[in-house]
């Protein structure tokens, strides 16, 4: 009995391998490859042949993957018109007076400016403009808006421009201008002057530039968008605003003469199939002219990559005399080239053309079933020459 024992344990062992060893073989290869712990592509619920008819599908897998190569090219460029943005500060005379003012230690001269129902939104600021063309003693200006202090200054002949910025503004704004002396009790002081009470506002001239690019399948390629232009005159004092489509890509300063470009990942940049809107905009103060305008859609530098697929034909399939049909849908041409399938390592090697490879669509090639077996087959995808994004994988038993 001790013995029985003995060798009950390796029977067991023994019988479990074999078992083992008959699922492996007998298990579909993504199964198989599960239990192994190999990486397999995620299959699609996809079980309807899109060649139709009385073919089926064998093996589909719709994981994403990018195939090929690219270093950086632009595989499509697009020219615009100069855009000139203007919404620039301007200076509106609200008051304008020459005015003489006498001040001692008992007494002071004032004036009186107004400057109310301004258009708030649209103003920088309000200058208060002194040209003084005479000083007589030691003469103190003071300025009151809304009976706060905002300036007290000694004054002499020349120019004085008191800012009022729009932060201190309201719906009515007095002001008083008032002159005070500062010497001995018997003197005076005296000032005469030309003030211009200025209100600076910002004009929407062209704050705004639409340009219109159609984009077929052809063009739309690339992972990255790039804009670029040269400016030729720049007022930054509001920032250039760009958008695709209503969707803001940049936002920031530029100098002038110095070329200049933004780039987004094609994904980000709201960029589509049909009529694209490439709008320019300006804050307030900002004046823009933009030339050498063009939109590029570039392959960025990536490393080059291939792509396996695993799969079994079931027997009756491989001895069917129908034919094994390979299908691959391409989601995005990044870089246009070609694409090539190989059977294995040693196997034949199938050509797919740029021009036969359209986004979103399969494409098809008759598999020569010499190279085939019932399990283990392997697909090798890449692309020598460009760059793609794949969506699609179908092994297919044709009519």
């Amino acid at each position: 009995m001790a013995k029985k024992a003995q060798y009950a344990v390796p029977a067991i062992l023994l019988t479990m391998a074999v078992l083992l060893i008959i699922y492996l073989v007998l298990v579909n290869a993504s199964e198989r490859a599960k239990f192994l712990g190999i990486e397999v592509p995620n299959e699609t619920n996809v079980t309807k042949s899109p060649l139709g008819g009385s073919t089926k599908v064998i093996f589909s897998s719709g994981e994403v993957a990018e195939i090929g190569k690219s270093s950086g090219e632009s595989v499509f460029e697009f020219k615009m018109d100069d855009v000139y943005l203007s919404y620039p500060a301007k200076e509106k005379i609200l008051d304008s007076r020459d005015i003489q003012l006498r001040a001692n230690v008992i007494s002071s001269d004032s004036s009186y400016f107004a400057a109310n129902n301004l258009n708030l939104e649209n103003t920088k600021e309000i200058i208060l403009r002194f040209n003084i063309t005479s000083v007589k003693g030691s003469p103190y200006l003071v300025v009151y808006l809304n009976n706060s202090k905002i300036l007290e200054k000694a004054v002499g002949v020349g120019l004085l421009n008191v800012r009022i910025p729009i932060s201190l503004l309201k719906q009515e704004n007095p002001i008083n201008v008032e002159l005070k002396h500062k010497g001995a009790f018997w003197s005076s002081s005296s000032i005469e002057a030309k003030v211009e009470l200025v209100q600076v506002f910002y004009d929407p001239e062209f704050t705004q530039v639409n340009r219109y690019v159609s984009l077929g399948q052809t063009n739309l390629g690339g992972n990255e968008v790039r804009i670029s232009f040269t400016p030729t005159e720049v007022v930054p004092e509001g920032q250039l605003i760009i958008k695709i489509n209503n969707k803001t890509i940049f936002k920031g300063e530029v100098s002038a003469w110095q070329a200049f470009s933004t780039s987004v990942r094609f994904d980000d940049s709201n960029i589509h199939l049909g009529e694209n809107t490439i709008t320019f905009e300006t804050e307030k103060g900002g004046v823009y002219n933009l030339t050498n305008v063009k939109i590029e859609f570039v392959a960025v530098a990536t490393p080059s990559a291939k792509k396996v697929y695993s799969f079994d034909i079931p027997k009756e399939d491989l001895e069917s005399g129908k034919d094994i049909i390979l299908a691959i849908r391409v989601s995005k041409v990044i870089k246009p080239g070609y694409i090539y399938a190989k059977i294995g390592n040693n196997g034949p090697m199938y050509y797919f053309n740029h021009e036969d490879v359209v986004s979103g669509a399969w494409a098809y090639v008759k598999l020569d079933k010499e190279y085939l077996s019932e399990f283990g087959n392997n697909i090798i995808l890449y692309s020598p020459t460009g760059r793609y994004r794949l969506s699609g994988f179908m092994i297919i038993l044709g009519e």
